[in-house]
C-alpha cells in the first residue's frame, strides 16, 4: 500500500522538508535526523528517538488517495503528549 509520512520531525517538531533521493533519506534541517523512507522512516541518524508517523492510504474508485484511518501514532515530539 501507500503511506504519507508526517513532517513534524519527532525530535523537536521542526518541518522535515530535505528528502536525499540516492539515500531515500529525509532529512530535518534542524538537526539532521534522517529517517529511513525504505524502512518505514525510522531514523538511522541524529537525535530524532523514533520514526516518523505513517498515515496508511488507498486509491479509491476514482483513482484519489484516501486515508484509510489516523496517524496511529503521536505526531511530532514525544513531550507533546503530556496529559
Amino acid at each position: 500500500g501507500y503511506v504519507a509520512y508526517s513532517k513534524l520531525c519527532t525530535h523537536l517538531g521542526c518541518p522535515v522538508g530535505l528528502y536525499e533521493q540516492q539515500l531515500q533519506l529525509l532529512v530535518c534541517p534542524c538537526h539532521q535526523s534522517m529517517f529511513n523512507v525504505a524502512n518505514g522512516a525510522l531514523p538511522n541518524f541524529g537525535p530524532a528517538p523514533r520514526p516518523l508517523p505513517q498515515l496508511p492510504l488507498m486509491v479509491d474508485s476514482q483513482g484519489y488517495l484516501q486515508s484509510q484511518s489516523d496517524y496511529k501514532e503521536p505526531v511530532g515530539p514525544g513531550f507533546w503528549e503530556r496529559s
